[in-house]
């Protein structure tokens, strides 16, 4: 009897023995691009995250403070959606995560703007909530004037969920592998991002402590986007930088574009061949970028 009651463990471990080999692969973390992308306004970051639809059908998501640049609004395979709030954040990214969508990049740009916009959303369902701390509230215990005070208007808790929203749903888009993923940022001065050395540089800007810091590390590479000119002052072009120095951050676990650490003159298809090149096998995603521009290529088994 105890050898029959034994015998259904023994086929358990096996069968669990079995699922945990067929879930051990080859190396491929590096098959979908995660593409912290930062600069100043009106520097081309958006212009670049628009040069995706070169490569494949791309979506961009941003809020109505987010204006997306003349020169890629008539790019084919651009496509957008505008998300003003957190639901209409959480359905697109539901879409994205659970359904056979069609696209091979997904932006959002701008999350230094549109975490404003958030924050707002996430004010507006606590006046909800409680419509008292819309308003100061008088000697008298009742409503007055209406609540405009950084004291007891916005605080720590609003602050406080709509970074851990953005950090959420930042999270599960980078663990969705279906497509490429980027997000844009401004650039502002702080903490170099994996070290406490000392100094301050330019880095991605999110709101809140250790943002950038969590952000940046799930980023396979991140890059600093700025304008060039030479001597004379009558030519400019843009230079993605990858590789950091005492003046920004960045970085590159691809090591695509060594030994020099930056690319003039970028487009997302350039920087995906360069990539390819560092990897020797081709990236993830429905289109595979050639020197002959792109080339249709069956979807990964997921």
């Amino acid at each position: 009897m105890a050898g029959r009651r034994a015998a259904p463990q023994r086929r358990d471990a096996q069968s669990n023995q079995y699922d945990i080999l067929a879930g051990i692969t080859p190396v491929g973390t590096g098959d979908w691009i995660r593409l912290g992308l930062y600069s100043y306004p009106g520097w081309g970051k958006t212009s670049l995250a628009g040069t995706a639809a070169e490569a494949g059908r791309t979506l961009i998501i941003h809020s109505s403070l987010s204006l997306l640049p003349s020169r890629i609004l008539k790019l084919p395979n651009l496509e957008h959606f505008l998300a003003d709030n957190w639901e209409q954040m959480l359905e697109v990214q539901e879409y994205l995560r659970m359904s056979q969508h069609p696209y091979l990049w997904v932006w959002w740009d701008c999350v230094s703007i549109d975490q404003d916009v958030l924050l707002d959303d996430v004010w507006d369902a606590t006046v909800a909530e409680k419509p008292a701390r819309a308003y100061q509230i008088g000697a008298d215990g009742k409503p007055g004037k209406p609540n405009l005070s950084p004291t007891s208007g916005l605080d720590r808790g609003e602050y406080g969920r709509n970074m851990e929203r953005i950090q959420q749903w930042i999270r599960h888009m980078v663990g969705a592998n279906s497509f490429h993923f980027g997000v844009t940022f401004h650039p502002h001065e702080g903490q170099h991002p994996t070290n406490d050395e000392g100094g301050s540089l330019l880095r991605p800007y999110v709101q809140g402590r250790n943002m950038t810091e969590k952000i940046c590390g799930y980023m396979n590479m991140v890059a600093f986007l700025e304008v060039i000119e030479n001597d004379d002052k009558d030519l400019k072009w843009r230079r993605l930088h990858v590789a950091e120095n005492s003046r920004f951050y960045a970085k590159d676990q691809y090591d695509a574009f060594l030994p020099k650490g930056y690319t003039d003159n970028p487009t997302i298809p350039k920087i995906m061949r360069a990539i390819e090149g560092a990897r020797g096998k081709p990236l993830g995603g429905t289109y595979h970028t050639t020197n002959n521009g792109p080339r249709r290529r069956g979807r990964r088994e997921q």
